[in-house]
């Protein structure tokens, strides 16, 4: 779809920095409206800037993210930033009348103990995993106003659910990273300064599912322009893989040649998480990216931008 004037509310970050180009290609003009630009937590400034800008669509990609220790350390932030962040945006484009928006979920909102490959059914289902709790209901407040206003308005706003992102453009901080970022500069600064151990936390037999961006993006735009519904969609890659094989993987990448160690005090949230992508499978969708394909790319961003 094209000739549209499209707000990417996080254009500024790893996945709008992806997206806006993708959409400008297709003939799209961007609005770059970003936290760095106004405080979305503030609704007077989200219905401020939308009322002087009024785009076709939105797609909210803006949020407080960050690792398990950032999350638990900073829980009440990530709870009240991206609920605030999340309602404002919404409520406001439907009180203007945008006709298109599109929020992203967070597989953090999934019950700890759901049945995996997790389906979009398993929302609201059981106890969220306590290490993301604040931004797992930050996130599920903003699905649940897109249902009842979908419902009581009969809008079109669609919730897509992506599993853990990771690519270039990626948070490389030590308090703020998540795993992929975090193992990739740890690795790189030990193999620089030829530290001969790194301690992970958990014991690295925790499964996830990762997303490279550019997939992430794709995937996004695959399923606005395919999918017929608005219920609650998944977007991930269907391929799982243990902590412990992700860490040898990233140092066999990076050419970390020295021991690693996972600290079982430690905590590592759930121990399976892989979203289901029956919906979007069904739809003709795959990821063009291997994970070791997206590492490689990742790092060789890293190197060049420290």
């Amino acid at each position: 779809m094209s000739n549209k004037k499209i707000w990417i509310t996080g254009s500024s970050g790893m996945l709008g920095k992806r997206l806006c180009p993708i959409l400008k290609r297709l003939g799209n003009s961007i609005l770059e409206g970003n936290t760095k630009i106004f405080d979305q937590t503030i609704q007077k400034n989200v219905r401020d800037w939308l009322k002087i800008n009024m785009p076709d669509e939105i797609i909210v990609t803006s949020a407080l993210v960050g690792g398990i220790n950032f999350n638990l350390s900073n829980s009440t932030e990530f709870l009240y930033k991206n609920s605030m962040i999340a309602l404002n945006i919404i409520q406001a484009a439907h009180d203007l009348n945008i006709k298109s928006l599109v929020f992203l979920g967070s597989s953090c909102m999934y019950p700890k103990n759901a049945k995996q490959p997790i389906e979009e059914s398993s929302l609201n289902k059981g106890e969220i995993e306590f290490t993301n709790e604040s931004y797992g209901i930050a996130k599920i407040l903003g699905v649940k106003l897109i249902e009842k206003i979908n419902t009581q308005y009969n809008r079109k706003y669609l919730t897509i659910v992506p599993t853990a992102a990771f690519g270039p453009g990626d948070i490389y901080d030590k308090k703020k990273s998540h795993v992929i970022p975090a193992m990739i500069m740890n690795f790189h600064n030990a193999k620089v300064n030829n530290i001969k151990k790194i301690t992970f936390w958990g014991t690295g037999e925790a499964k996830r599912e990762f997303i490279f961006v550019d997939d992430m993006a794709e995937g996004i735009l695959f399923i606005r322009d395919n999918f017929k519904g608005n219920e609650m969609i998944n977007l991930g890659t269907g391929i799982e893989v243990k902590i412990k094989e992700l860490a040898f993987i990233i140092a066999e990448i990076t050419g970390y040649k020295g021991e690693i160690i996972f600290d079982k005090s430690k905590p590592e949230g759930v121990m399976r998480k892989i979203l289901d992508n029956k919906k979007i499978k069904d739809l003709g969708w795959k990821p063009k990216y291997s994970l070791e394909e997206g590492l490689e790319i990742t790092y060789k961003d890293y190197c060049k931008n420290i």
